[in-house]
């Protein structure tokens, strides 16, 4: 035994502390989410060998994995030890006295008093959490890894039992909470149920189904106060009496068009005779005349197969299964936002663990921070280590805050409530996330909750690197990054590359595959590059509840859903759009309000909406003095919607010379009406063909050439 820990801990620092160096060049053959995700958590167990280190070499992780050899102690856990034990021994000794710790925390705790970077090994079972474990300084370099061929799985509440059947056909067992503490989430063999709520969630899952749309109000109010207040149509909501504990799930905005946020709001009062429905609204949150909402959180809306319902004060929890078998089913009640809080704890590295069921606070907006919580949440922690973890139905996966140069890599990440990866700041602080690595990881079925989010989301992160991630099925972004609240989030030297996102924006009427933000208003010198983008949707009602057909796009219409498969919004500006392949999206490539912008060498086809889309929308007459042109130039377009419309140009303010293309080829359905620009540059007016284009001086060398 001794032999072959001193093996491990000679192994492990080399694999897990890299040197400095340049990073490896993206885009080989081992970069692929899938092959990476199982060689990193081969090479990152507690029992790795130098063998399965070597397998990395070649990958874009070849030189992360590698550094000191400093003596390490490990310290075991098992769900079948006791926390009087020594924790030395990976299982129980025979005479039944010594083996593994219970938990986490005892092992951590006990990593403290011999001091020193050592190792938590988990090994496989059931850990049931109530509290976050919380690591800090005192915990530098500290590895937290799964045995070898072992799965421990966090998950974020009780296991629920003592189950009873009630004559309505539903369930109930005792779960008896602080008051401060409900559930946020229930699972049933894995799977999220649904809160009970009216009206119910559809059986089939369409998303346009399942809401009520919200009235325009009579006396029209004032549309501050769309904050805090929405109108109902008679009919359309049950007796509900008490309206405590109602929570209003409401896709809004000022007018129709806004509907690219979501927040869960604590319903005051309903007032019956006016149809109207108040609030604790935020100043950032507004509601009109066709949002689309649902209610949750008393008992009186349990009333459908997979719903649930917590009473706090009687300590009871309510559910109607689906099915017949669910006396015998694994039910946890999912309790914590975040898991593992590392705080301050530098050099850290959590490694082959699964966490799951936890609850879905983390991307709304009441009573949150904005982008907040993480099942691993990460503050003012350098060099961290997240790898080869695979996290599932949690509120955000991982947040990284203030804390530079982290590495998130080989993770799977799905069924979250919010934000699959953040990496950025606190709102007020604005500490800096800087040098952060986020490389082949798979994120999928992101913003379950909150449909504001993104796969991966990060602001007040320069040198930023996201590459070779596969991103599926978000509600808006796949990635998206910059500035918020200018220069005090802003974002440069961002590289996002090689990372393949299908169907971005399934959920809201305003997003896209990537999107870059620059409120600060300077060049971000960033790159977006060789990329593959394809599914690009969009969901959006107008105010009678009816829903724009999938891929809908009409230049000439406001409110309208908007979707792009890559875009610049604030002002965003300096930034190298290249080499990536777009098919089978809305909009192709947008431009939003900056200047200075490279869109060279894409490769765009099937697309429902305009291949380029310009707009000087949110940089109306700003014109700095470095200002130059966007180019679009030596991209490849098929032009394949029955609109023929290749590119859209929309800056009034900032006449001809705010856009120029040159060389591109064009294919497919273009017409003398494929091109649209205001100012009106052309002879033929707002609409002209290529050459009518050409001949006011906007494009040079670009051709139609046959398909």
């Amino acid at each position: 035994m001794k032999r072959r820990v001193g093996l491990i801990l000679s192994i492990l620092p080399v694999m897990l502390f890299a040197q400095p160096g340049n990073p490896a060049p993206a885009g080989t053959e081992g970069d692929a989410p899938e092959r990476l995700q199982i060689l990193i958590r081969e090479a990152t167990c507690t029992e790795a060998s130098a063998t399965s280190a070597a397998e990395l070499n070649g990958t874009s992780l070849g030189d992360a994995l590698s550094s000191s050899t400093a003596a390490r102690t490990i310290f075991y856990v098992s769900p079948d030890g006791k926390d009087t034990w020594s924790g030395l021994l990976p299982t129980a000794n025979q005479q039944g006295d010594d083996g593994p710790f219970a938990s986490i925390e005892r092992a951590r705790d006990a990593a403290r008093e011999i001091g020193g970077p050592n190792i938590i090994a988990l090994g496989k079972g059931d850990y049931y959490l109530t509290q976050p474990i919380v690591f800090d300084a005192r915990d530098a370099g500290l590895i937290l890894a799964a045995r070898c061929n072992e799965a421990p799985v966090l998950h974020g509440g009780p296991r629920v039992g003592n189950w009873a059947r009630q004559s309505y056909g539903g369930w109930t067992a005792p779960l008896t909470l602080p008051p401060e503490q409900g559930v946020g989430d229930l699972f049933v063999n894995r799977i999220r149920q649904t809160r009970a709520r009216f009206p119910n969630a559809p059986a089939d899952g369409d998303p346009r189904k399942g809401w009520l749309f919200a009235a325009k109000c009579e006396p029209a109010i004032d549309m501050w106060e769309g904050n805090t207040r929405f109108c109902f149509h008679a009919g359309d909501l049950p007796e509900l009496g008490d309206a405590s504990g109602l929570v209003v799930n409401i896709v809004g905005g000022f007018q129709p068009g806004s509907q690219w946020g979501n927040d869960t709001l604590p319903v005051v009062s309903i007032d019956g005779s006016g149809r109207i429905v108040h609030t604790k609204g935020t100043s950032y949150f507004f509601t009109a005349e066709g949002s689309r909402y649902f209610l949750t959180g008393t008992k009186g809306l349990l009333d459908a197969p997979g719903e649930w319902w917590h009473d706090l004060a009687a300590g009871q929890l309510h559910y109607i299964p689906v099915d017949q078998s669910f006396p015998n089913s694994v039910v946890v009640a999912g309790l914590l936002a975040t898991f593992l809080k590392l705080d301050g704890a530098n050099g850290m590295v959590v490694s082959g663990l699964e966490i799951r069921d936890g609850a879905p606070e983390g991307s709304g907006k009441f009573y949150t921070d904005t982008r907040g919580f993480g099942a691993i949440r990460i503050e003012h922690a350098h060099g961290v280590k997240i790898l080869g973890n695979n996290i599932e139905n949690v509120g955000v996966g991982i947040h990284v805050t203030e804390s530079k140069d982290a590495l998130i890599a080989g993770n799977v990440i799905t069924d979250v409530a919010g934000n699959g990866i953040y990496v950025g700041t606190n709102y007020g602080t604005f500490g800096k996330s800087d040098g952060s690595r986020i490389l082949s990881n798979h994120i999928h079925d992101i913003g379950r909750v909150y449909i504001e989010t993104a796969g991966i989301w990060f602001q007040a992160a320069d040198n930023v690197r996201i590459a070779d991630n596969l991103i599926e099925n978000t509600a808006q972004f796949g990635i998206a990054g910059g500035s918020l609240w200018g220069s005090n989030d802003a974002v440069y030297n961002a590289v996002i590359e090689h990372n393949v996102i299908r169907n971005a924006n399934q959920q809201t009427a305003d997003g896209g595959a990537i999107k870059m933000m620059g409120e600060q208003a300077d060049p971000l010198n960033s790159i977006i590059r060789s990329n593959l983008v394809t599914g690009t949707g969009h969901l959006m009602n107008r105010a009678d509840g009816t829903f724009w057909p999938p891929g809908y796009e009409n230049t000439s219409e406001w409110p309208s859903p908007i979707s792009w498969a890559i875009y610049t919004d604030g002002k965003a500006s300096g930034l190298r759009i290249e080499g990536n392949s777009l098919s089978d999206n809305v909009s192709g490539i947008g431009i939003n309000g900056g200047w200075s912008n490279l869109v060279t060498g894409n490769v765009i086809t099937g697309g429902s909406g305009a291949a380029f889309r310009v707009d000087d929308g949110t940089g109306r007459g700003w014109h700095p003095p470095w200002a130059r042109p966007n180019r679009i130039e030596s991209n490849v377009v098929s032009i394949d919607s029955s609109n023929g419309l290749a590119a859209y140009v929309h800056a009034p303010d900032h006449g001809p010379g705010y856009v120029q293309f040159a060389r591109n080829r064009y294919i497919g359905n273009l017409s003398n009406q494929s091109f649209r620009v205001n100012p009106r540059i052309m002879r033929s007016g707002e609409f002209g063909s290529l050459g009518d284009l050409q001949k006011a001086g906007a494009d040079t060398g670009s051709v139609v050439a046959p398909e």
